[in-house]
């Protein structure tokens, strides 16, 4: 397969930080609320610094492997029956989360902001955006996260710093008042988001230089730190009671903004946050999903991006489905998720630790 342009770290992080940091904010913020209440930013604080002991088996895998595409390697070292095995299960996986989070976003942008507009018109529009991106490949998905992010992350100051005047930091204590269980709960659900650092894996072979292990373990903050402030601010601005029955916490801290009393209703920026995170997220797990198949001709691999979205929007739109999806959102599987995260990671570094090294990828 023809090598495509590689991309530096900061690309790394931009891509990450954006696609990684958008369920922190939508699925795991609410879910640590509802399960610790007022002790869910000390779980999520205690999960960030274990999870910096965890991406050393990150590194290690990236190390062992030279960063040659990890399924490249899964079929040139077990051969290509466990290789097609492997990429199946990373598809699912990769399928799976895409359509949670564009079943979330389509929802939350139906019921916000467009009530009169259908959800498939929301969610078809979304998906084709989706899919052009990640067909110009990687570098498109690198160069539109370093136009997104820094706008993001202005706009999230933005709320954190103009809704100081309403928050009372006092309100993250007493911690512990019932006992360890809902801090251990709530540490769980964090290392179940935390555990999506295994992307990294998949996008190795696309990276200009190898990734050490400090740049891994800055990414693992970062990520805990956009996790942790919003969570703070919430607790802070709602109290711990309001912001467990609140929906979308992170969301909701936009409608506090006032900047005079002339411009109120500025939360319609939240929705460039959500729907940035969305389409890179989307947009690179539909890359990887295409990435370890070779086609022959790039109509093929835009044939087949096509037929891979167009099924996410319909799926995600069944009842059935849509019912299911939800109560993965609300926690029902997220302990399911992250056991099968930490199999999965430990399986790729028992794998790569039992093979001869392989030359220079």
């Amino acid at each position: 397969m023809a090598t495509t342009k590689k991309i530096s770290l900061i690309d790394v992080y931009f891509i990450m930080l954006l696609s990684l940091g958008i369920t922190n904010h939508v699925i795991l913020i609410p879910l640590l609320l509802q399960t610790a209440g007022r002790d869910a930013w000390m779980g999520t604080l205690m999960t960030t610094i274990l999870h910096i002991g965890w991406v050393y088996i990150l590194f290690f895998i990236m190390k062992r492997t030279h960063q040659q595409s990890i399924i490249a390697w899964f079929k040139d070292s077990f051969g290509p029956v466990m290789g097609w095995i492997f990429a199946s299960i990373i598809t699912l996986y990769f399928f799976w989360m895409s359509m949670v989070i564009l079943r979330e976003t389509a929802t939350w942008i139906h019921v916000t902001y467009l009530p009169r507009t259908p959800k498939t018109v929301v969610s078809l529009t979304l998906i084709l955006l989706c899919v052009y991106v990640a067909n110009n490949g990687i570098r498109s998905i690198a160069i539109i996260s370093g136009i997104l992010l820094p706008i993001v992350w202005v706009l999230g100051h933005f709320v954190a710093v103009s809704n100081l005047q309403y928050k009372d930091y006092s309100l993250l204590t007493p911690l512990l008042v019932e006992g360890y269980t809902p801090m251990l709960k709530s540490m769980i659900v964090a290392g179940g988001g935390f555990m999506e650092m295994i992307v990294l894996i998949f996008l190795q072979h696309h990276m200009k230089r190898k990734m050490n292990y400090l740049s891994i373990v800055i990414l693992s903050i970062l990520l805990g730190g956009l996790t942790l402030g919003p969570l703070m601010g919430a607790i802070a601005a709602f109290g711990p009671v309001p912001a467990m029955e609140s929906r979308y916490p992170a969301y909701e801290q936009w409608m506090l903004v006032t900047i005079t009393k002339y411009i109120t209703h500025v939360d319609f920026l939240a929705l460039y946050q959500w729907i940035s995170g969305t389409l890179i997220r989307i947009s690179l797990f539909l890359f990887i999903m295409a990435d370890g198949i070779s086609f022959k001709k790039p109509k093929q691999r835009l044939w087949y991006l096509l037929g891979v979205g167009v099924a996410l929007s319909v799926f995600s739109l069944i009842p059935v489905i849509d019912r299911q999806i939800e109560l993965f959102v609300l926690g029902k599987y997220s302990l399911a998720f992250l056991g099968f995260l930490s199999v999965l990671t430990l399986f790729i570094a028992i794998a790569v630790a039992f093979k001869p090294k392989t030359n220079g990828g």
